[in-house]
């Protein structure tokens, strides 16, 4: 669970909180699932802990399931529902009830201050929502993008530190479209291929850049708080 690609962030106006706490060690882990992890490593200055260089080559890269914000914020256990569920079992005693709700009133209490008046809190569940998944990941109502996403993580920026950044113009990838059909057939010989001029950071290159598989829809946003609820209580 980590970062926003197309909403804005939530501890930064485009940064998530885990991305932006540490976001070299997100990096370094956005890197391992490239064909060339070099071309997505932060900067060696960067690099405090000492930790020792990826290789040029991996024997096989990282396979990343991305939960940023755009999906899990929709997912939300609302206030009043909560209240609703939890009453009852609050009634026969339930010490994790009376426990869960003592300290989820407070954070309801305290989204209302922030929201404001007039609107009903809600906590997203960021990280319960990559349990889910794990738990039923094989429900095909789960759908990530038809192909890896090129997901880069800003490191350096004085304003944008834990941002994540996707190209957004429609420009073909070398090794793609026209410029393919001259290839042999020979997946090698398409590396030829592989430089466009002007291609800063390598952002058209096939052989550069991040593979991110990012979640796009669930079983139901409407879904999971009462699924969340019954697996915990029941």
């Amino acid at each position: 669970m980590g970062g926003a690609v197309g909403v804005p962030g939530n501890i930064t106006p485009c940064a998530e909180f885990n991305c932006y706490a540490d976001a070299v060690a997100a990096a370094r882990v956005f890197a391992l699932t490239s064909p060339s992890p070099a071309s997505t490593m932060p900067p060696p200055a960067l690099n405090k802990a000492g930790l020792p260089a990826y290789p040029a080559k991996l024997s096989r890269p990282l396979k990343l399931t991305l939960f940023p914000l755009d999906i899990t914020t929709p997912h939300e256990l609302m206030r009043g529902f909560f209240l609703e569920r939890i009453a009852p079992l609050r009634k026969e005693g339930s010490p994790l009830a009376e426990w869960t709700s003592t300290f989820l009133t407070r954070t309801f209490d305290q989204i209302n201050r922030m929201v404001g008046e007039g609107v009903e809190a809600g906590l997203s569940l960021h990280d319960p929502l990559c349990i889910w998944y794990m738990l039923t990941r094989d429900d095909p109502a789960w759908k990530h993008l038809d192909q890896p996403e090129d997901i880069r993580i800003e490191v350096t920026g004085q304003w944008t530190r834990g941002m994540h950044v996707v190209d957004r113009r429609r420009r073909v990838k070398a090794g793609e479209g026209p410029t393919k059909a001259g290839t042999s057939g020979d997946p090698a010989d398409e590396l030829t291929f592989d430089e466009v001029p002007g291609d800063t950071l390598g952002w058209l290159s096939v052989r550069k850049g991040n593979r991110i598989n990012r979640i796009v829809d669930s079983p139901g946003a409407n879904l999971f708080a009462p699924e969340l609820m019954r697996r915990v209580f029941e």
